[in-house]
Formats: C-alpha cells, structure tokens, sequence
C-alpha cells in the first residue's frame, strides 16, 4: 500500500490548486476494549503553514504567512495577493460590507475581537486526537501547499505515535485513508 502513498503525494503535488485544500487523514479502528481517552500530538509542520492571513487593521506589517494592514485588502482586491482567510474587528467591519464581501468572510467565522488569540492558533502545531466510540478518525495533517518533505514529516510522526499509542492499549488499525478537502480518497492501509 506504500505505493497509494507514493502516489498520492505526487497527485497532490501535480493537482492544479484552485484553492488551499486541506490533507486529511481518515483512520478507521478496532477499539474492542473500549478504551476512551484524549491527546495531543506536536506536529513538524502547522496545518497552516504556507497558507496566507489577512488582518486588517492600521498597522501594516507582515510576519511570516501573516499579513496586517488595510493595504494588503487593496492589493487583495486588486487581485495582486490572494488570502485563504481575512480576519477583521468591528473597526474595519465596514470594508467587508462595503465590497460586498460578507458572504465570503461572514461575521461569525472572520469578525473576531482578539487577534493575538486567532494568530496563537493559527501558528499553533498542535493536533487534538480524541478516542471515542465511533472507532474513525479524522485528522487534519497539512494543506496542499506543503512541500514533499513537509507532508511526509506530519504523515510519519502522526501515524508512528498513533501505532505505538494504540498498541500500548489494544486498539487495532483496521484502515488507513489520505485525501484533500476535494480530491478522491487513497487507501494506504
């Protein structure tokens, strides 16, 4: 099955992007003994690397994929940059009404009061695994804009501490699936 791995980063790595997809991993386990439990895992690479932010405000600075300041939503609708999110407070609420944007960046999604709270989780390589009763995960391990190494990195350290977290309490791998947010899925395992 390593094969349907090979294969599907170079699908992914060829695909055209229209937009920045996710890679999800979807397990399907044996959990006979019912063993429930929560953790956390560090990832090499944050979901969000390569992706672009936007959050508006007075101050125009960039820091890393982050981009602040009213001057990069011109050029966004100029189309010079693209953003996969705009995040905006109630002060600059009224540039997303005015270019008729609420319907891509709604309020409840994007109209946020603290933005170093957004920017933590946002760089955050955190990955919450919860055990539950319905014997399926589904993990978010990266985005299509990864690099090779970057997606083998979050695929290996993901799937080598779940193997030894389930072995240590009886739960088994019954299959392993790899897809992005639109694509077809690929069985690994």
């Amino acid at each position: 099955m390593i094969n349907n791995f090979e294969n599907f980063i170079n699908f992914y790595l060829n695909k055209k992007k229209n937009f920045n997809e996710s890679i999800d991993l979807n397990i399907i386990f044996i959990n006979k003994k019912k063993n429930f439990f929560n953790f956390e895992l560090n990832l090499i690479h944050s979901v969000n690397d390569n992706k672009k932010f936007l959050f508006l405000s007075n101050i125009n600075k960039i820091e890393n994929n982050i981009f602040f300041g009213n001057i990069y939503f011109e050029k966004f609708l100029k189309k010079e940059i693209f953003f996969d999110k705009i995040f905006f407070d109630k002060k600059n609420l009224n540039l997303i009404i005015e270019n008729n944007l609420l319907k891509k960046f709604s309020k409840k999604k994007f109209l946020i009061e603290n933005y170093e709270k957004k920017i933590s989780s946002i760089k955050s390589n955190k990955l919450k695994v919860i055990i539950n009763k319905n014997n399926f995960l589904n993990l978010k391990i990266g985005n299509v804009f990864f690099n090779k190494n970057m997606f083998k990195n979050n695929y290996y350290l993901v799937i080598n501490s779940i193997k030894k977290l389930f072995n240590c309490n009886n739960i088994f791998i019954k299959k392993i699936y790899i897809s992005t947010t639109m694509s077809k899925s690929f069985l690994i395992k």
